[in-house]
């Protein structure tokens, strides 16, 4: 920019000078004179006011400068790491950006842990203007750098007084000012003699206008031959060479048909020369496809645009005079035949096999014409990963073949991969890779830049990293990189004020700076009540809830006295809500205004709650997750199949077995499903049939089906007792009903309430009289019990009350007979036989068929008749019962418990007579007196005296019977009964 400097033309002639205007400095140019008489006071005029334009050239600098020094000699001067004073006795260091000074061992502390260390980069930055850099500051040193440790200088601190020297980087000129703080004054000193680019004028400036890298430009044109015609450079005055020439010339093109318009350095010049002798300059191409004819007129040749051919009118290449071969030339041919050149040549029929252009031989059968490569090749695609089959044509055009395949390698940021497709470096960064993971095998360092440095360039990722940095508030701005994102660099001009407004951080503040205020927070409750004590805090931070005591009424309006803290706003009073949903549950929310208020309980969609419902097919409750109205979920419960544990038996009870219920909507349950009996069971049916065959009758306890516990039950809670059992009881008669009026699927199942875990042992104990089944389910308390009826139930004749009776019967008799003194027992008189050591094999009906055919014991007929033994009329009255193995009990029941000496006698004279025939029929050793109970259960003595029998007629005693009995020798002796 230039214009007229006032101030100058008061020193100078008018018109003599110029002013320019660079970076706020004002310079006077004035034309170079060999001659003038006011040349010399010019001089000095211009050396007399340079200084005072310097001073107004830079008042900012000076005014540092001066402002440092003036502080740091009044004391006053600030660092910004410690904030004190820096004074003249001070160690400093300066940045050289800023120009700020700081103490040296406080700078030195910021740089190893300041806020801006990077230590990833080993980098700081300075507070005031946050350049970063990598050299630590260490050394105290002059403004100049030059001295360490400088002497005091009074009126200029830190100075070593020496000249500045520093060399300007835009000129060939040093400061020359002493060593001083701030920036360097601006270069006044004039400029080398500097020629044009041409170099036909040279011409001195003052330095800091001096063109040193562009130079400068004349008004003269350059005038130089550009080209082979003589054209001149239109350009001015510039250095290195003139260039091509771009003056537009017209000439012919090769071919000579077309005349073209082009600039002059691209013209190609060829000297051309057609078949009548003509000759011109071609400059170029017009890219015209022309046919050259041969000398007979008929064949030609086709070129695209170029100097004539010199076969332009020669003789034609089919002429009988040059062709003695067929096309392919492996066979000579008679060419008398042809008398012109457009007669047919002969063709062979071998394969043509001329070499091509490609290097392939030509495959077609010998042909006339041009020849045309039909190889095939396999071209493997720029990445490597596919191979196709592609024509020799085609292979020599040069193309690349690329495939769908996505490049798997990882970028250098190692977070993206690159998914370009057929990317031929991939195969090479994954052997890069490979060699990578085998030098951390082997424990070979490798560096990050020896990373970067060997991966290729495809594979660098461009992206930017848009992570949040650390501040939380501004994104990296960096291209995409692996590790932490740097410091955020981000300051606002803004003073950093906490609520209470006691804690400030003056600007400028750096972005993710805390402000942390240790004094207590004064924001008020919107309570009312007294604000908790706390630190002040920021606005994005609650105050901490309040924790008065308070009355408040609860959700669901059932209580309004429930003390809680005031902070709390859910207030329950643990009451749950009891109405049923549509699918049968019970809402269960707790203590909700929107079910006693509004109305609005939880939807039967929503629930959680497990079904429990009785399943239609078995009696098991339904185990999953209420279904009822659910998307996807069939509201049956047999849907799903049972796989509750269920026990099965055989008929008879032997065999057992557990299994699944396994019932669903096309299953039936297996309950009640009956097993086959197998070897054991015949054997207990075998054991049985025996046990009748040697005891007639059956005891008295196998009378009482319950057992003792729900005997023992029922005695202490009879009332409840009956109740279930006549619930049992009604249950069976209703489904003898059912079935008796045809209905097709009668209830068979009956759930009991949820009950104790005694009470549901007794209904598992009372079931198995009535051979049903039972089975637990649920947890505790809701735990219950179900029966289900099987093909094996039935109903018992005696009810619990009957058996009850009986047993309490039974244990009262007991009690008397353990009551009785030994000395009651002794006097008290025999009541019936015992039957001791029967033979195996020997049964009830032996003995009975045995006494009643030798002695009428037990026969119907010989009662009726009126004849009776040696029984007298008493022994219509006798019968037989099993009491033991092989031992069985005579008596008569009628007399056994109201026994008298006369019948003790009788009973005597029968045991005599038994033991005969006992004997001889060899049914038992022995037969005795003996006293039983009232229920025949039990024997309390045993007549133990010493017989001796013998022959009750006169011709026994001098000579013995002879008999075939082997058992006859038994008779005959003493026989000592120990009972």
């Amino acid at each position: 920019m230039t214009q007229d400097n006032p101030k100058a033309s008061e020193h100078l002639p008018s018109g003599s000078s110029q002013t320019f205007v660079r970076n706020g400095i004002e310079i006077e140019i004035q034309p170079y004179r060999e001659e003038s008489a006011n040349g010399d006071s010019q001089q000095q005029e211009t050396a007399k006011h340079s200084p005072i334009d310097k001073k107004e050239s830079s008042p900012l600098d000076e005014t540092l400068e001066s402002t440092i020094l003036s502080e740091i000699q009044q004391g006053q001067y600030i660092c910004l790491v410690c904030t004190g004073e820096i004074d003249q006795d001070s160690t400093i260091w300066s940045c050289q950006e800023c120009f700020r000074v700081y103490d040296l061992e406080c700078i030195k502390d910021w740089a190893l842990r300041g806020s801006s260390t990077n230590k990833t980069n080993r980098t700081w930055r300075c507070p005031a203007c946050n350049h970063e850099s990598k050299t630590l500051p260490k050394k105290f040193t002059c403004w100049c750098g030059k001295v360490k440790n400088p002497d005091k200088n009074p009126l200029m601190p830190f100075s070593c007084g020496n000249l500045c020297n520093f060399k300007y980087p835009s000129c060939i000129h040093k400061c020359l000012n002493t060593c001083h703080p701030g920036k360097h004054p601006v270069c006044g000193a004039s400029g080398p003699v500097m020629k044009c680019h041409c170099g036909k004028e040279k011409k001195q400036l003052p330095c800091i206008i001096t063109p040193y890298k562009k130079g400068w430009k004349c008004d003269h044109p350059c005038g130089k031959f550009v080209c082979d015609l003589n054209h001149k450079c239109t350009k001015g005055c510039h250095g290195g060479s003139c260039g091509k020439c771009q003056k537009k010339v017209e000439y012919k093109c090769y071919c000579g048909d077309i005349k073209l318009k082009t600039k002059c350095s691209k013209r190609k010049p060829v000297e051309c020369v057609n078949y009548q002798g003509e000759k011109w300059i071609g400059g170029g191409s017009c890219g015209k496809v022309k046919k050259y004819y041969y000398s007979c007129g008929e064949h030609y040749e086709t070129f695209t645009c170029q100097p004539p051919p010199r076969m332009d009118h020669a003789k034609c290449k089919y002429s009988p005079d040059v062709i003695s071969t067929c096309y392919c030339g492996s066979i000579q041919v008679d060419s008398s035949n042809r008398t012109k050149c457009t007669d047919p040549v002969v063709e062979c029929d071998n394969v043509c096999d001329k070499l091509l252009p490609c290097g392939c031989r030509c495959q077609f059968k010998c042909h006339s014409g041009p020849c045309e490569c039909t190889s095939i090749f396999d071209i493997t695609c720029e990445c490597g990963h596919e191979k196709f089959s592609a024509p020799c044509q085609f292979f020599q055009s040069g193309i690349k073949i690329k495939c769908h395949h996505k490049c798997s390698v990882l970028l250098s940021c190692r977070k993206h991969y690159h998914r370009a497709e057929c990317c031929p470096y991939e195969q090479v960064a994954l052997e890069r890779e490979r060699a990578k993971k085998k030098a951390v095998r082997n424990n070979l360092r490798r560096t990050l830049r020896d990373d970067i440095m060997s991966i290729e360039a495809v594979h660098i990722c461009t992206q930017t990293c848009n992570r949040l940095k650390l501040c939380g508030q501004h994104q990296c701005q960096a291209m995409c990189h692996s590790g932490p994102c740097e410091v955020c660099l981000e300051s606002t001009n803004e003073d950093l004020v906490c609520n209470c407004g006691k804690t400030v951080i003056p600007a400028p503040v750096r972005c993710g700076t805390e402000l942390v205020c240790h004094e207590q927070c004064t924001r008020p409750t919107t309570c009312g009540h007294r604000p908790e004590p706390h630190e002040c805090h920021n606005d994005d931070v609650s105050c901490p809830k309040c924790t008065v005591l308070v009355k408040k009424r609860c959700d669901c309006g059932a209580r309004s006295d429930i003390p809680v803290l005031c902070s709390q706003e859910r207030v329950s009073c643990g009451k749950m809500c009891l109405v049923s949903k549509k699918c049968g549950h019970p809402c269960l929310r707790t203590c909700s205004a929107k079910c006693t208020q509004d109305d609005d309980h939880v939807s039967a969609n929503q629930c959680l709650v497990k079904c429990q419902k009785v399943r239609k097919n078995c009696p098991h409750l339904c185990k999953l997750k209420c279904h009822f109205d659910k998307v996807g979920k069939s509201k049956s419960c047999d849907a799903v199949e049972c796989n509750e544990s269920v026990t099965i038996q055989c008929e008879c009870g032997n065999l057992k077995k557990t299994v699944p219920c396994g019932a669903s909507l096309n299953n039936l349950t297996t309950i009640g499903t009956i097993l086959e009996c197998n070897e054991s069971c015949t054997a207990a049916k075998r054991d049985a049939k025996l046990r009748e065959a040697f005891a007639v009758d059956v005891p008295e306890d196998e009378k009482i089906i319950y057992n003792d516990y729900v005997l023992n039950t029922f005695a202490k809670q009879s009332k409840w007792c009956t109740r279930i059992e006549n619930i049992i009881r009604t249950f069976l008669e209703d489904y003898n009903y059912q079935i008796s009026q045809g209905i097709e699927s009668p209830k068979k199942s009956y759930h009991f309430p949820p009950m104790t875990s005694p009470q549901r042992q007794f209904i598992h104990e009372l079931a198995q009289s009535y051979n049903l089944y039972t089975e637990s389910q649920d947890q505790e308390p809701k735990r219950s019990v179900f029966i289900v009826i099987t093909r094996l139930t039935f109903v018992p004749a005696s009810t619990i009350q009957n058996c009850l009776d009986l047993t309490q019967l039974k244990q009262k008799q007991q009690l008397q007979i353990e009551s009785m003194t030994q000395q009651q027992i002794d006097d008290a008189l025999f009541n019936a036989i015992i039957i001791q050591d029967t033979f195996f094999g020997v049964t009830k009906d032996d003995l009975q068929n045995s006494l009643a055919k030798y002695h009428q014991i037990g026969s119907k007929d010989d009662e009726d008749a009126g004849e009776g033994g040696d029984g007298g009329d008493g022994s219509g009255g006798f019968t037989i019962s099993w009491l033991k193995e092989s031992t069985f009990i005579l008596y008569d029941t009628t007399w056994f418990q109201k026994m008298d000496r006369e019948f003790e006698s009788l009973l005597e004279e029968l045991c005599t007579m038994f033991r005969k025939t006992l004997r001889q029929n060899s049914l038992a050793f022995d037969c005795k007196l003996c006293l039983i109970d009232p229920s025949v259960s039990f024997v309390m003595k045993i007549d133990r005296r010493k017989r001796v029998d013998g022959d009750m007629n006169g011709e026994g005693l001098g000579k013995k019977n002879e008999s075939k009995n082997s058992f006859d020798v038994l008779q005959s002796d003493e026989l000592v009964i120990g009972g």
